[in-house]
């Protein structure tokens, strides 16, 4: 029996080696993926507003749907002042969790002297799964929307852009959570966002999986296994956050990270200081309690006040960047 135990897991072990070595050679082949990547960009197409009103507070609320000549497309809500003052504003541009898409700009709450926006990440299939067999019948449908989420952030700001109340010059991109590798990756990519905000998200994303994956999976190895072949399908290593990091600057890059945060390890976040320390271009600021969530109002405020400080005190840089 002991020997069957031995292996069993050595089998395993090998197992686990080989799918490693396949996302590393996968990751080889995605490093040239930067111009699939900004061709799936495209131009944008068409635009279908879905709903436009008024709120309470006078600020106008509209929800559309951005379609690019390549098929790509994208639904996205932005919330601004209603009143036409001439002024051009700053646009903070969000990424949420998967289930947070783009409502969350109600999150933020009011839009005083500036634009919030938020899209959906372009993912059709179901947002609840559980067990392995549910987890690798979504695979495509989560590789799609994995590969299309950082040119969907270029297509929102195409749209964005090409508003008379929007300020070329102050555009931020806002990653948070689940958004983080996403921003990372867009913000590395396209240079017309002036800052990139990374908000609890992770730096290492095979560590982040695991630590993610044990309530489906409780038993060492079986995680293990799934983890492996989960960081392989869903094109994890081309999403490495820390790579694209240091391709962001001379930009700036913030990354805020919660010192209590349940729903990533240490080991999830480690690159992320470190390539802090590295490029003065990046900061690092912590912030007391748990993980960002839509049930922790006091957490949203608290991040929310962080970015909007620097937002309204830092002047525009001389003129905006380049289109890629």
């Amino acid at each position: 029996m002991r020997r069957r135990r031995v292996v069993a897991g050595t089998l395993l072990a090998l197992f686990a080696v080989a799918l490693a070595a396949l996302a590393f050679w996968i990751a080889d082949m995605r490093s040239e993926q930067r111009d699939q990547l900004l061709a799936r960009h495209g131009t944008l197409a068409a635009v279908a507003r879905a709903e436009t009103h008024r709120t309470p507070e006078g600020y106008l609320d509209e929800t559309l749907t951005l379609t690019a000549d390549t098929g790509l497309s994208v639904d996205m809500r932005v919330r601004r002042p209603a009143a036409e003052t001439g002024r051009k504003l700053p646009v903070l541009l969000l990424l949420g969790g998967h289930r947070t898409g783009r409502d969350a700009v109600a999150l933020a709450g009011a839009p005083d002297g500036l634009v919030y926006a938020a899209i959906d990440y372009p993912y059709e299939g179901s947002q609840r799964l559980r067990g392995g067999w549910q987890i690798l019948r979504a695979i495509p449908g989560i590789q799609q929307a994995f590969l299309d989420t950082p040119p969907a952030l270029s297509l929102a700001l195409d749209w964005l852009l090409a508003q008379p109340w929007a300020d070329p010059a102050r555009t931020e991109l806002v990653g948070v959570s689940l958004g983080v590798p996403f921003a990372a990756t867009a913000g590395a990519l396209d240079e017309r966002f002036r800052r990139i905000w990374l908000i609890h998200g992770a730096g290492d994303n095979h560590a982040w999986l695991e630590h993610n994956l044990r309530e489906d999976f409780p038993v060492d190895w079986q995680r293990a296994v799934m983890t492996e072949v989960l960081y392989t399908l869903i094109y994890a290593e081309t999403f490495r956050t820390a790579r694209w990091v240091r391709a962001i600057p001379p930009r700036p890059a913030v990354i805020i990270a919660a010192r209590e945060d349940e729903r990533l390890p240490p080991a999830a976040l480690e690159p992320l200081p470190a390539v802090a320390a590295r490029e003065p271009a990046v900061d690092l600021l912590w912030t007391e309690g748990l993980h960002i969530d839509p049930d922790r109002p006091q957490v949203i405020r608290q991040l929310l006040d962080l970015v909007l400080v620097r937002v309204r005190r830092d002047p525009p840089p001389a003129r905006p960047a380049a289109r890629p």
